[in-house]
């Protein structure tokens, strides 16, 4: 049964917004109960067109018929014993020309709880470690035109979602890509932000830079006409896809910003007014 919409569940949550604590981001029941995120399965409805940069229409699942199960590490992302995937055969794509579309197939999503995909030092002491528990890490592998000419290998990170606060942000970036047909970019070698070479030198952590979107509790989001739960900010849709050359992809895309004219309340939910992170550096 997908979503988590029905009349009673609104109810309670109405009812429970009403007389709630004071919002903070050390409640992991602000903005809505965390339990209502339910197994926070991560999904991709359809890859959108390929003229905007082929974005996935991503949502975020209560439950489905798909199911965590425990994974070895991909790539050098996770870690030992806590590292879960599910696995879908395919996902629509749009239409390219005729009857081709950029649909995907062989997808494997993973996920990580409460500790960061790619082991970093930084997170070991004992308050960072206990920071990120509240953070959920995903991320997919997928065959672009599996079985034809142009088959290409996907290993991308998605988000980390705060289940504080129901924010999301983006944790890493490419270093690399390779440029395919239709004069679009495969992102390769992908790092995280504390350690990649475009990010390093800021010395943040993830989650200091402003939130890329956030998830509510029902589909009021429109993504290419696609309606989802996930709400991304313009601006993080336009660092995903900017760039014509090869030396502005690299420069630009998925790059993570600080933007001084966001919203400094993070608790407003609204895909056209970005906010910054509750847990920005003053």
């Amino acid at each position: 049964m997908k979503k988590y919409y029905l009349f009673a569940a609104c109810c309670f949550f109405t009812f429970s917004v009403s007389f709630a604590q004071p919002i903070d981001s050390e409640n992991p029941d602000c903005i809505y109960a965390k339990n209502l995120l339910g197994d926070c399965i991560i999904h991709m409805k359809k890859i959108t067109t390929p003229f905007k940069g082929s974005a996935p229409a991503i949502e975020m699942l209560s439950s489905a018929p798909f199911i965590w199960e425990q994974a070895e590490n991909s790539n050098n992302w996770g870690q030992a014993d806590k590292t879960l995937s599910y696995y879908e055969d395919v996902v629509p794509g749009t239409v390219i020309i005729f009857s081709i579309t950029n649909k995907i197939n062989d997808v494997y999503y993973y996920r990580i709880d409460g500790v960061h995909p790619c082991a970093l030092p930084m997170y070991e002491d004992e308050e960072n470690a206990q920071f990120l528990k509240r953070f959920i890490f995903f991320k997919f592998t997928a065959y672009a035109d599996k079985g034809g000419l142009f088959e290409n290998r996907l290993d991308n990170y998605l988000y980390a979602l705060d289940t504080h606060t129901k924010l999301l942000y983006s944790y890493g970036m490419p270093t690399d890509f390779k440029k395919v047909i239709g004069n679009n970019y495969i992102p390769l070698n992908w790092q995280a932000y504390e350690t990649a070479p475009n990010t390093k030198e800021d010395g943040l952590k993830f989650y200091e830079y402003d939130p890329v979107g956030f998830v509510s509790l029902d589909d009021s989001y429109e993504f290419f006409k696609i309606k989802t739960n996930i709400h991304i900010y313009e601006w993080w849709y336009d660092a995903i896809t900017v760039g014509k050359t090869m030396a502005e992809v690299k420069a630009k895309r998925f790059m993570p910003v600080i933007n001084p004219e966001a919203e400094r309340d993070w608790t407003v939910r609204d895909a056209k007014r970005p906010v910054v992170s509750p847990y920005r550096k003053q």
